[in-house]
């Protein structure tokens, strides 16, 4: 791949992951590239057909959008199955241990995120030295380790930085990485498949559980009950556990109480946004990475613009050089002042935006949600938007019904509880409304 494509899908992968949930990135994204590129189009190369489906349906309006922002002119884009000769191998996973009994692949380690790379600063010291600390001596340090902050603060970092470095030991540990989605998902599978006994094989002879954004167990009482027991089995050996989540364990809401007193029997280490000098030092250092000099004035203009997530940092520090690369000059200070506005407060949620997200994620048009059509398709999509607008703010019954086309509360409703009994039973589903919501958080304000 010539230097100028490798720069530019770098920078939309860093893009794409500043929008999805990691898990959606990975199950998408992970074994795609950037195939060529001209003046109108880009195509992408996908591993089988059903990503390229996948990515047909759900990002192609995300991918044009991005792409498009990032080379400066509207770019299509084309998608190509690779065949099978030409595809790359699989490469292997960085955890150890004996293969797991699941049908679910783990979920790799990345081998970028280590404590080497990990900007230290006063507001993740105690996280960055716990994490460390559990690493050297894992089930003897803080066990179990709770980390907590905002979205895109590191926590994913330092939880696969302990994986990492464990996996580094001489004598051999079976680590798991996974998400509480992905656990979900898994345990909602082995149940319909009869392979229960399989999966809890797999979590409860591990060494090292590692568990990401622990929130999304809220109100998922089954998993919760799994998740007790699977942490007791753990524990009793002195099995290592560290867990991830957007808020601290007290404010942790649809939780049950055993299971968050679980999560307060070791250490509770917060990250907090980082400081003027931590993001002059991230952005230093992300350009080192990658091999390139930044001018001073550049990484002075992105720390002043962004000030509350590391992972929209880098993901500005890639456009700009993205960009400068693909116009082959030296890109000015003016010029990205353009490209990063004022980093300002988050809209308000409401249920018009919740409706414009739903319809970006499953390309429709809002209107649609709002009117009459019968068609399969298109009533599920409704019934998602009225469930995630039920749950995420407090509108009644009948204030959506008028907010979705003057619809009687009672048909409200009727969608509401069709959507919330789908869930248990329906994995895909589960993860799709679980990454429409998360992507919803990271883009408005929460009232309440």
């Amino acid at each position: 791949m010539p230097d100028n494509h490798l720069s530019l899908w770098t920078a939309i992968q860093s893009a794409l992951r500043e929008e999805i949930s990691h898990t959606s990135y990975e199950t998408w994204f992970a074994n795609t590239n950037l195939s060529s590129i001209d003046d109108t189009a880009l195509t992408i190369t996908v591993p089988n057909s059903f990503t390229k489906g996948g990515l047909e349906k759900r990002y192609r309006p995300l991918l044009e959008q991005t792409v498009s922002a990032i080379c400066g002119r509207p770019m299509a884009i084309n998608f190509a199955v690779l065949e099978k000769k030409e595809r790359a191998p699989v490469e292997p996973t960085l955890i150890k241990g004996p293969a797991p009994t699941s049908r679910e692949k783990p979920l790799p380690l990345n081998p970028n995120y280590t404590f080497t790379h990990f900007v230290r600063g006063n507001n993740n010291h105690l996280a960055y030295a716990s994490s460390i600390a559990v690493a050297e001596a894992p089930g003897k340090a803080y066990n179990p380790l709770f980390i907590y902050g905002s979205v895109g603060l590191g926590k994913t970092h330092l939880l696969q930085a302990i994986g990492n470095h464990i996996s580094t030991d001489t004598s051999p540990k079976n680590i798991m990485y996974t998400t509480s989605e992905r656990f979900s998902i898994e345990m909602i599978s082995s149940i319909r498949n009869n392979t229960t006994a399989d999966f809890r094989a797999k979590f409860r002879t591990l060494d090292i559980l590692l568990i990401d954004d622990i929130q999304f167990l809220e109100g998922k009482e089954g998993t919760q009950e799994e998740l007790f027991h699977t942490f007791n089995e753990l524990y009793g050996q002195e099995k290592q556990i560290v867990l991830s989540s957007d808020r601290s364990p007290d404010k942790l809401s649809g939780l049950q109480e055993r299971l968050v007193s679980r999560f307060r029997w070791g250490l509770v280490a917060d990250i907090q946004p980082p400081v003027w000098e931590t993001r002059i030092a991230i952005l230093h250092e992300k350009a080192r990475l990658r091999g390139i000099e930044v001018d001073d004035s550049i990484i002075e203009l992105i720390a002043s613009r962004i000030s509350s997530n590391v992972r929209a940092l880098e993901g500005a520090l890639i456009k700009a050089i993205a960009h400068s690369e693909l116009q082959g000059t030296q890109i000015a200070v003016s010029d990205l002042e353009n490209m990063l506005p004022e980093e300002g407060k988050r809209p308000p949620l409401t249920v018009e935006s919740i409706k414009e997200e739903v319809a970006t994620q499953y390309n429709v048009k809002r209107r649609d949600l709002e009117g009459s059509s019968r068609k399969k398709e298109l009533v599920q999509v409704r019934q998602i938007a009225i469930y995630i607008a039920r749950e995420m703010t407090d509108s009644s019954f009948p204030s959506l019904g008028k907010s979705f086309g003057n619809r009687d509360h009672s048909t409200i409703m009727h969608s509401y509880m069709k959507i919330k009994n789908l869930l248990e039973d329906t994995p895909l589903l589960y993860s799709e409304i679980k990454e429409i919501q998360e992507n919803i958080l990271t883009k408005y304000t929460r009232r309440g």
